[in-house]
């Protein structure tokens, strides 16, 4: 959010890794990635690298943050990287944090991180994630400007053609939309993110429209950013959860030139948290604006989120049946006057006279106790 504030952009895309250890240390990688708006095409992208919210100036070239980036094959994700190697081409700046409780630098003057396999590769594995981001901006980009661009050619086109004939046959000029819907036949997708101030709640529109000769069927599923304390709250259509950060709903019925919207909030979020959607379909034919779902991919999804959801209810249980235990195992001690009772019937050694005696009239200790341990 920060980064999309400071830097003029179209599109935005962040990647946050969870936090591990490397030789002891534990660290956490993030990185934010801008295309768009006002940056330069022409040259290198802009990198800003930190370390511990500290920004690095200087050296550059021999920084692990730089050599991370410049390691992923940046030409798959949409931007200009002539021959794999060095910093890709673009209208894009990353940022790259490194926040740990022992970041190694080059030298005493830490201007460089230092070469370091896990978080060389974490790095890598966070430019990976935005990449798929910045790719499937801008493959749904590219279709709506072709889609865009038809639908204006033939809106300008055809009125006119028909304006003319109808001028020339002196007849009335006929209903346009089922030679538009024929001529374009496709399924479009448009989505919207915005803020709602009053609520304080990101909302989230999603509006299809079939320009086909035929109904269409599909479930559109949209993903959102779940999290603690972060849940869907105004969701007229209902539909369903497919697992973590994924929702669905359900369009039985889509006739020709007709278009249906789906719309929903998403509470427990700030302004700029979420500035771009990423939707899936199911069903036949394709919709510009939307990817297919990979449904071995969902399925391995919701595997790993079962699986961890089992790991967690059998440590929790592990956890009870210990306490359980621990508890069986411990008397319950009782007062009763003077005396002290055990509840699971099992006697306490009561001290002996001698022993009471001693310790009423401590000054009698002195005769059992040698001179020099009474002396320290």
């Amino acid at each position: 959010k920060g980064l999309s504030k400071a830097i003029d952009s179209r599109f935005a895309s962040t990647a946050t890794r969870k936090p591990t250890v490397s030789q002891g240390n534990p660290f956490q990688i993030e990185v934010g990635l801008v295309f768009g708006g006002d940056l330069q095409a022409e040259g290198p992208i802009e990198i800003l690298r930190f370390t511990n919210r500290v920004p690095l100036m200087y050296q550059q070239g021999g920084c692990l943050l730089t050599k991370a980036l410049e390691s992923v094959d940046w030409k798959r994700y949409g931007l200009d990287h002539p021959g794999g190697r060095g910093l890709p081409k673009g209208p894009a700046a990353v940022l790259i944090h490194l926040a740990s409780t022992n970041v190694q630098f080059t030298s005493e003057a830490k201007e460089a991180v230092a070469d370091n396999e896990e978080v060389f590769e974490e790095v890598r594995r966070a430019m990976l994630e935005v990449g798929r981001g910045l790719r499937n901006h801008l493959k749904k980009s590219s279709q709506r400007k072709k889609a865009q661009e038809k639908f204006d050619l033939i809106n300008i086109i055809l009125p006119e053609i028909s304006r003319k004939t109808s001028q020339l046959l002196g007849r009335e000029e006929p209903d346009l939309a089922p030679v538009i819907t024929r001529i374009m036949n496709a399924v479009f997708l448009e989505d919207e993110i915005g803020w709602d101030k009053h609520s304080n709640q990101a909302v989230c529109s999603l509006t299809i429209y079939n320009y086909t000769a035929r109904a269409r069927a599909y479930t559109i599923l949209a993903k959102w950013p779940e999290g603690e304390g972060v849940a869907i709250a105004e969701n007229p259509r209902g539909g369903r959860k497919e697992t973590t950060g994924l929702w669905a709903w359900r369009l039985d019925t889509l006739d020709p030139g007709q278009s249906a919207e789906i719309r929903f909030t998403v509470s427990g979020l700030s302004k700029g948290d979420w500035t771009d959607a990423e939707i899936f379909f199911r069903g036949n034919g394709d919709i510009i604006g939307a990817t297919k779902i990979d449904e071995k991919l969902l399925d391995e999804m919701r595997k790993m989120e079962a699986l961890a959801l089992a790991e967690a209810e059998y440590a929790a249980a592990t956890m009870n049946e210990s306490i359980q235990r621990l508890v069986e195992r411990t008397p319950v001690l009782e007062t009763s006057g003077e005396s002290l009772v055990v509840s699971s019937d099992e006697s306490v050694v009561e001290p002996s006279n001698e022993s009471q005696r001693m310790i009423n009239n401590p000054e009698d200790l002195r005769q059992w106790t040698p001179a020099e341990e009474v002396n320290e």
